[in-house]
């Protein structure tokens, strides 16, 4: 499961993915550009729900709350 994902990852331009080419097997993967700015964004989303968890958690706890 975690090498199909870093593969995604590195097929969408979000990691690079280094092998040192030894034994035992070493790799390593960093984040683009592009990675840092998606971990950014999700970084200030996480902020965010943390944040407002409390009146998230109110809303949707909220008997008035309208099933979407």
């Amino acid at each position: 499961m975690l090498a199909q994902t870093l593969q995604l990852l590195e097929k969408d331009g979000m990691i690079n993915r280094y092998d040192y080419n030894i034994v035992p097997l070493r790799v390593e993967y960093t984040l683009t550009p592009l990675g840092k700015e998606a971990a950014a964004k999700v970084r200030d989303l996480a902020d965010w729900i943390e944040n407002n968890l409390a009146a998230l958690t109110l809303a949707h706890n909220s008997p008035d709350a309208v099933a979407r």
